[in-house]
């Protein structure tokens, strides 16, 4: 089993009882979804279409497989599981979360159905206000589209499982009755009126129209309070589905798709490295998936889906580290609104990539936030840090395993001169044994250049504004090139096997009508080409 799918499967799992949240009742506390199905369209709202938003439900299957009854204590009573739910699409380049940040379904009684999570299922003694072991409990997509029992997410603590009925919506009703109704823990009325979508499961119709089928998916999400970390590996479960307009009314199925697997949204990213992380025994985890290609003109695309799992302070800084001589370009970010001035402000310096959110848009549990970039530092092993968003237990940030732009195989070493000009790139990884390394020019199409190199770089003013970045006395000639009708051409540099560390300076003297320098020539800018090199320098 490759490392990716076990990262997957593993996805709400920390490795031990060591690594086990303050009120953990023990490896015998374990929920299990064991199913998810029948996602369910419930009408429309907003502008005309395209352009409302549609409801959406869906139904899940919960097993006990621990050794001790699950509490199931109907609200205003706080402890019983929590069900939360999420949308995500699948685009061409990357995942993203399509629904809004969703109500939660809080459970009210347990059916203790005989089941398919192995033996017999012990009745608990408590009734429907536990789950016996063994036992299961179905809710159906119209019990968890019922906004008599859908609450804000952000009332519940996912690493916990904690819910304080006193003061919540159920307490306040909605509209909100005032006091003292509104905080004597006693339920008050929900009136959601005609809006069939309010509360339920939120997505607008211009994210998920036309989307080819088996791309988009769900997920459900169990918390229960108390259930150790350890035990959380089976909490979430997702399947695709189709959601289809007709002109005048959506329908969702999952009908010929695959059915539901363990793990989360992000185990439908073909080819996304996961890793996770949380901060301590204090608070939960976040999952980074990364997916990294190229190089394509001698840049590395970095795609990152970071889904805020079960971590009840939320994320406000998703950092990486990058080498401090890297190009950092195409900087981009997605979360799950349409609010363009709440967007994370991206800056890069001090040998970093970091994001920061403003206040009043931090990374919430069940959000998943989208982050990328293009880069011509190669991808190497190392970690991602977020920044918690508020104040509580654990420290204010902690590194999470994932792929980071480490290594700099080639160094832009200045500027060049001349319209059009023409770059010089790193095309690949200059390893041992690799063969097809070699270095990329981009310019005006049919360009010629010739092109130079040193083994010591230098900064010598040859023109106004024109730089040479090659040693004078040790330039050698490589020969003459010409660009191709896009503009590209390439310059093969296969490093053989017991190749001895090497490191070439390169620049290219375009041919130009009216150059800068002679009055025929460009310059091109400089490129440290590092034959053997495999770290930031």
């Amino acid at each position: 089993m490759n490392r990716t799918l076990l990262l997957a499967l593993a996805s709400a799992a920390v490795c031990g009882e060591a690594f086990a949240q303050s009120n953990s009742r023990g490896p015998g506390y374990d929920a299990a979804l064991s199913n998810i199905s029948s996602p369910r369209a419930y009408g429309r709202r907003g502008a005309a279409h395209p352009g409302g938003e549609v409801g959406l439900a869906f139904q899940n299957q919960l097993c006990n497989p621990g050794s001790i009854p699950i509490e199931w204590r109907a609200p205003m009573l706080a402890d019983h599981p929590f069900f939360s739910f999420m949308v995500a699409r699948l685009d061409a380049t990357r995942i993203v979360q399509v629904s809004d940040w969703s109500y939660c379904k809080h459970a009210f009684l347990s059916l203790n159905s005989p089941s398919t999570c192995g033996g017999s299922c012990v009745q608990p003694p408590a009734g429907g206000s536990q789950l016996g072991v063994r036992c299961s409990d179905i809710y159906s997509n119209g019990n968890n589209g019922d906004r008599n029992y859908l609450g804000p997410p952000e009332e519940i603590d996912p690493w916990l499982g904690n819910w304080r009925p006193v003061g919540s919506y159920f307490d306040r009703g909605d509209p909100d009755v005032g006091v003292p109704g509104n905080t004597d823990g006693a339920r008050s009325t929900i009136n959601v009126g005609t809006d069939a979508v309010k509360n339920r499961v939120t997505v607008r119709e211009n994210e998920v129209l036309g989307v080819p089928s088996g791309n988009l998916f769900f997920q459900i999400q169990v918390v229960c309070q108390g259930e150790p970390a350890s035990n959380r590996a089976n909490n979430t479960m997702s399947r695709p589905f189709n959601l289809t307009w007709n002109g005048t009314a959506w329908s969702a199925n999952t009908t010929g798709l695959p059915a539901a697997t363990t793990g989360t949204i992000l185990t439908r990213w073909p080819g996304a490295q996961i890793d996770s992380a949380g901060n301590g025994n204090d608070d939960g985890r976040f999952l980074i998936a990364s997916k990294i290609t190229g190089p394509v003109n001698g840049l590395w695309h970095y795609e990152y889906a970071v889904l805020n799992l079960d971590n009840h302070r939320g994320g406000a800084g998703f950092r990486l580290p990058v080498c401090p001589t890297a190009r950092v370009q195409n900087l981009g970010f997605r979360d799950i609104d349409t609010n363009a001035l709440n967007n994370w402000t991206a800056t890069v310096g001090n040998g970093e990539i970091a994001w920061t959110a403003p206040s009043t848009n931090p990374q919430n549990w069940n959000m998943l936030f989208n982050f990328w970039f293009d880069s011509d530092a190669a991808p190497s092993s190392g970690s991602a840090t977020i920044d918690q968003a508020r104040i509580g237990a654990g420290a204010l940030s902690f590194a999470v395993p994932t792929q980071v732009p480490g290594l700099q195989h080639g160094v832009y070493t200045g500027i060049g001169c001349g319209a059009p000009g023409l770059e010089l790139r790193a095309n690949g990884v200059p390893s041992a044994g690799n063969t097809g390394f070699a270095i990329d020019m981009v310019g005006a199409p049919n360009m010629g250049a010739l092109v130079f190199y040193s083994f010591a770089g230098g900064n010598v003013p040859v023109a106004p504004g024109c730089t040479q970045w090659l040693d004078t006395g040790l330039i050698g000639a490589h020969g003459f090139m010409l660009l191709d009708g896009s503009g590209n051409s390439s310059i093969p540099l296969g490093v053989p096997v017991g190749f001895a560390p090497l490191d070439l300076h390169w620049q290219a003297a375009t041919i130009l009508p009216s150059g800068p320098l002679f009055g025929s020539y460009g310059l091109s800018n400089g490129l440290l080409v590092r034959l053997a090199g495999s770290t930031c320098q």
